[in-house]
């Protein structure tokens, strides 16, 4: 009976001297949340209603200011840790090492807000492009892995590890690594070399030499992501899509010529088809004024014993609803035709 009253009194005087440092950090880390909230969600809320009239830059602002959800919590916590860390019932050799371990999270929370904010910035950067994709995966894994190591070296260097031994040894199997995974480190720098080289970005429309087209949405540590007009995907590795030849259809300018062959019927006129033909184009035009750039220019491109070749031209200001564009078209000028009167067939005369 003696020693449970004894120990129950040891108990009590260990949490009663626990019991003042444990509050005060608790109620940082409230404060913190409490601030945290506040300030993020009125800088949320002030950013979005501004992003109505200059997108880019309010848009920026709102993702740099979502990074800090849950920092400042933490940053709170940890300066009221330090400041009653002489309030706790320790041993003086187990102090060092609490500081180290408090010192390691402050650097993780740094790590991780700049690889937030840098991200941030990439993201904002990548979907400027008036076709954007949400990101480049490619770049934000590059940034969060410099980011992440630069903070496991801080790290180290506060338990007093040695640096510069450790990354000499890291450069030894680097190199054994690096031989073992040629295809995937062959993919790596070439995914690095299609972003650096600005030949294309994600959102361009490109054709492949081997047939393939679509729009890249994504270009990862790996392998090339095209979406194709029907909605699949082509998913193309890093090395081969830079070595082949690709056709970017927006660049230097986004607007091109799409063409439509449009053989003559011999039991029409020609004028009749070539009224029907541009009286298609024109109100297609009319109803799709962001789509269609120009008039559509008609001219005959063949004429043999069999019958004559229209070709029907129309500048277009994006390449990937060419198929679209071309299917409205052709759908109005075949109904005109239906309802025209029938007539005896006629070839044009050439010059």
């Amino acid at each position: 009976m003696l020693m449970k009253t004894m120990l129950f009194s040891i108990f009590t005087t260990y949490w009663s001297d626990l019991a003042e440092p444990l509050a005060v950090i608790a109620g940082a880390l409230l404060l913190g949340l409490i601030i945290e909230r506040l300030l993020i969600g009125f800088a949320s809320r002030f950013f979005e209603k501004r992003e109505k009239t200059q997108r880019d830059a309010w848009h920026l602002g709102r993702r740099l200011i979502r990074s800090f959800n849950g920092i400042v919590t933490v940053w709170f916590g940890l300066a009221a840790f330090r400041s009653v860390l002489g309030q706790f019932p320790l041993r003086p050799g187990v102090l060092p090492a609490i500081e180290h371990t408090a010192s390691a999270i402050y650097i993780i929370s740094i790590a991780l807000l700049c690889a937030r904010l840098l991200v941030a910035f990439v993201r904002t950067y990548s979907t400027q492009h008036e076709r954007a994709v949400e990101s480049i995966t490619l770049v934000q894994n590059i940034v969060r892995t410099v980011v992440y190591l630069l903070g496991i070296l801080a790290i180290l260097r506060v338990y007093g590890v040695a640096i510069t031994p450790l990354i000499a040894a890291l450069g030894v199997g680097g190199l054994a690594v690096a031989l073992a995974l040629q295809d995937t480190l062959s993919n790596f720098f070439a995914g690095i070399y299609i972003i650096i080289s600005r030949h294309i970005d994600p959102g361009d429309y490109v054709k492949l030499d081997s047939g393939q087209e679509g729009i890249i949405r994504d270009i990862a540590w790996r392998v090339t992501t095209l979406k194709t007009p029907d909605g699949s995907l082509i998913i193309v590795p890093n090395s081969k899509f830079s070595t082949s030849i690709i056709t970017n259809f927006d660049r230097p300018d986004r607007s091109v010529i799409v063409t439509i062959d449009l053989p003559l019927d011999q039991a029409m006129p020609a004028k009749t088809f070539e009224t029907a033909a541009l009286d298609a184009a024109h109100e297609v035009a009319a109803q799709r004024k962001e789509l269609v750039d120009g008039e559509p220019v008609l001219r005959y491109t063949a004429i043999s014993a069999t019958g004559a070749s229209l070709q029907l031209s129309v500048r277009i200001t994006d390449f990937s609803r060419g198929a679209e564009l071309k299917h409205e078209i052709l759908d109005r000028m075949y109904a005109k035709l239906h309802t025209a009167p029938p007539s005896g067939p006629q070839v044009p005369e050439t010059t």
